[in-house]
């Protein structure tokens, strides 16, 4: 099934959303959000499909939020009164208690897109995207909230934002740093320059570069390797990784302790162990 702004295909247990709106270059509003968000509800409710490829209609993957809607968001708005006698951390940090006193939810457009990455990053299952272009701003967040990144010979990024005066609102100051590190997500930051596919390679924002008509392809062979794999056991293996960013060696193996047992308990398992000791390919099914 597809959509009017997002094109889906089924292909032996992998899922290929395809953002598709040319006149933006793939710049996501309302209606794409709400698409793709469909598509992955039904993703995660199937036992079919295993593995997510995400991509965009040539020549970008996703040029970032609708500047349409956002500028006339801003033609509508007044501009706020930031006291000169506050530091931006002062007002920052004001912003953030009253935030969180009224425990605030995207309240616009704009507010809620950028949430868009955080669902992407909580998917429990395997997620590659395939980024045959342009990755600007939020379509760079969007690029770095799946698990693995296959880029085209053609494709860029950049943190844009803050050549319009925005700040990276979509994850990425949470992301990069993991990534490549402080410096170089400050760098990358505070000037919005564009990285080539190499560049970003260098940088490990991408886990390889292909030929641009070479990707779907190379992804795809990737793709169908980790749906054929013992997915539940992923799932588990995803979990922890999230959690040893924010924990100790100690806790980590902790966590690893019930995560184990629960894998030891799937059908997997079993499969995998009965097909060694056959001399033979284990048949997966993802539970």
């Amino acid at each position: 099934m597809s959509g009017n702004y997002v094109k889906s295909e089924n292909e032996k247990g992998v899922l290929i959303l395809t953002m598709h709106d040319p006149k933006t270059r793939n710049a996501i509003g309302l209606e794409m959000m709400e698409e793709l968000e469909e598509e992955l509800d039904r993703f995660e409710s199937s036992s079919e499909l295993r593995t997510l490829v995400l991509t965009g209609s040539d020549p970008s993957f996703c040029s970032g939020a609708n500047v349409k809607t956002m500028n006339e968001d801003n033609e509508s708005s007044q501009l706020a009164d930031l006291s000169e006698d506050s530091t931006p951390w002062d007002i920052l940090n004001q912003a953030w208690d009253k935030q969180s006193a009224s425990n605030a939810r995207p309240r616009d457009l704009i507010e809620g897109v950028r949430y868009f990455p955080l669902r992407l990053h909580n998917l429990q299952k395997p997620s590659i995207a395939a980024v045959n272009g342009s990755a600007i701003g939020l379509g760079m967040g969007i690029a770095l909230s799946c698990d693995i990144r296959f880029a085209s010979e053609n494709a860029k990024f950049s943190e844009m934002f803050v050549r319009r005066g925005l700040i990276p609102a979509d994850g990425s100051c949470w992301q990069l740093p993991r990534m490549i590190g402080l410096g170089k997500t400050f760098m990358l930051q505070y000037t919005g320059d564009v990285l080539s596919a190499e560049d970003s390679l260098d940088l490990g924002i991408v886990n390889k570069v292909t030929e641009h008509g070479k990707l779907m392809e190379e992804t795809l062979e990737l793709a169908h390797r980790i749906a054929s794999g013992a997915t539940y056991s992923m799932a588990l293996i995803k979990k922890l990784i999230h959690e040893s960013l924010h924990t100790n060696l100690e806790e980590s193996l902790k966590l690893a302790g019930p995560a184990q047992d629960i894998a030891r308990q799937t059908f997997d398992h079993k499969e995998g162990v009965k097909a060694f000791v056959e001399k033979r390919k284990p048949n997966f099914i993802g539970k």
